[in-house]
């Protein structure tokens, strides 16, 4: 049984394995994730009048959705980030503000308000990402835009506010904190080493072999050696492009594989749909080198096991020490037999 510190060499951070500490007791809450998921009958339905982001309904910003059918891009009504943002507060003493500048969009999957991103056909998925490869390339022709950071939030568990399939395009003048973060270290192992770190990561993945989900020669789909949570999931670009705009066309289909069987199989885990934040991590704009960077996907799923949930508390929240209660070998075993039941075929 695993118990032991691995090094996160992308954030420079110890990580501990705990598998000893899965089988404690728990007194705590359960968290019921398929009654979350269809207590509804309007959330099980097709199509919701109630909907805000669902094809012919009103947006709060008195917008109408057109009738699309499967990917609708637009400006976020309720933005974290806008480029017309006001000017903030005088700061006192030695405190700093700037303005919440930027740009945030949601991107619908597809025009049905039950189905997940896992769901859909490969064809459907490869159109995704080539449509995050557009918005990519579209804000990062804005010289303001420093960071573009995709995500999906999934289930109510992470505090999804509609449940239609969608995700979310931010374009901020700043590079995010997790991103300059894995810059540092790249640039630092360059350093150090003369090696691309995110080289030494597949190698050492390829080599030891037990965490693989999906391989192909351009991606390879994995539960990282250094995986701070239970089934997390990682699928990096056996390329060298940085950022999604410069990802090569025959990597669209491969990418959209990858991700299919990769979240097809964490559903599968227990037969119910699994809440999670899906990544896209893509080189900012910096003043430094940016060249040893590599574009990667993170799945980020939120349960341990069936019906518990993987909470961050004291030591993850107060100190950034992650406790992974699972071994990423055994994880990822669990998500291939999920493969092997079928649920990952494309």
């Amino acid at each position: 049984m695993d118990w032991e510190n691995r090094w996160h060499p992308l954030l420079e951070q110890w990580v501990t394995i705990t598998c000893h500490r899965g089988a404690r007791p728990w007194k705590g809450s359960v968290a019921n994730v398929a009654n979350a998921a269809n207590k509804d009958p309007v959330i099980a339905a097709s199509y919701d009048p109630d909907c805000y982001l669902c094809p012919g309904n009103t947006r709060i910003s008195g917008e109408i959705n057109p009738d699309y059918e499967e990917i609708f891009v637009f400006d976020n009504d309720h933005p974290s980030f806008d480029l017309q943002a006001p000017e903030p507060r005088p700061s006192a003493l030695f405190y700093k503000s700037s303005i919440a500048s930027g740009v945030c969009r949601v991107m619908c999957y597809d025009h049905h308000h039950q189905t997940a991103l896992g769901q859909l056909p490969v064809k459907q998925i490869e159109a995704i990402v080539a449509s995050w490869i557009q918005q990519s390339r579209l804000l990062y022709q804005d010289k303001q835009i420093k960071t573009v950071f995709i995500f999906e939030n999934r289930g109510e568990l992470v505090g999804v506010s509609n449940p239609h399939p969608h995700c979310q395009i931010y374009g901020v003048p700043f590079v995010m904190d997790t991103i300059g973060r894995e810059l540092a270290a790249v640039q630092r192992y360059r350093q150090q080493h003369n090696v691309n770190l995110f080289s030494q990561i597949l190698r050492a993945e390829q080599e030891d072999g037990r965490r693989i989900l999906f391989c192909d020669d351009h991606w390879l789909g994995f539960v990282p050696y250094f995986a701070r949570l239970p089934y997390e999931m990682y699928l990096m670009s056996r390329s060298d492009f940085s950022d999604l705009r410069h990802c090569p066309s025959v990597a669209v289909e491969s990418m959209a594989r990858g991700l299919k069987i990769m979240l097809a199989a964490l559903d599968a885990l227990w037969n119910t749909p699994q809440p999670y934040i899906l990544t896209v991590h893509q080189a900012p704009v910096a003043d430094s080198d940016t060249s040893d960077y590599r574009c990667f996907i993170q799945i980020i799923p939120l349960m341990r096991a069936p019906g518990l949930q993987k909470f961050l508390a004291g030591v993850e929240t107060g100190a950034g020490q992650f406790l992974n209660d699972g071994s990423p070998e055994q994880k990822a075993m669990e998500l291939r037999q999920a493969q092997d039941r079928g649920s990952g075929d494309v």
